[in-house]
């Protein structure tokens, strides 16, 4: 008679316990865990070297993606998709819920930080932003899906 593993549930439960904390890979997930930072923070430079951070929206409902950012000095910004994904953003499930919903926690270096999402929609700081993610992702920008719309948010300290 053959045995069964317990390494299928073992994994199934380990799994689940780190979905509850976030997203895997290109799965969404819910609430973040993390101890929460401080309101105001004056750089981003400790989180420089992270390559993706964790975005949690709708705050009845966590729902977690892992996203691209950029800090630019004291202002930290998250992007709609540059290179895979729907080339609308509003066909973006998390787009959705901020423009319901402003209020987002973002997870960097293992710390949550309370943060509210405003769409950047002035040109010169659009432009900064976009230049910024461009260069951290090494992203060509002659190379860019022309019928892709692009969405910047802003990531404020909230009231």
């Amino acid at each position: 008679m053959k045995r069964k593993s317990p390494l299928g549930p073992a994994l199934f439960v380990w799994l689940f316990s780190i979905a509850a904390c976030g997203p895997i890979g290109p799965f969404s997930g819910g609430p973040l865990s993390g101890e929460v930072g401080p309101q105001q923070v004056s750089e981003w430079t400790f989180a420089e070297n992270e390559e993706t951070a964790q975005l949690e929206t709708r705050p009845a409902d966590p729902h977690s993606v892992n996203t691209w950012f950029v800090a630019i000095g004291d202002r930290l910004y998250v992007p709609t998709s540059m290179i895979l994904g729907p080339k609308n953003p509003k066909e973006r499930s998390w787009v959705t819920h901020v423009l319901a919903d402003p209020a987002v926690r973002i997870r960097l270096a293992g710390t949550v930080y309370e943060r509210t999402a405003q769409r950047v929609t002035e040109t010169l700081e659009f432009a900064a932003a976009r230049a910024a993610l461009e260069a951290k992702y090494e992203l060509d920008p002659a190379e860019r899906d022309p019928e892709r719309e692009i969405w910047i948010f802003r990531l404020d300290a909230r009231p």
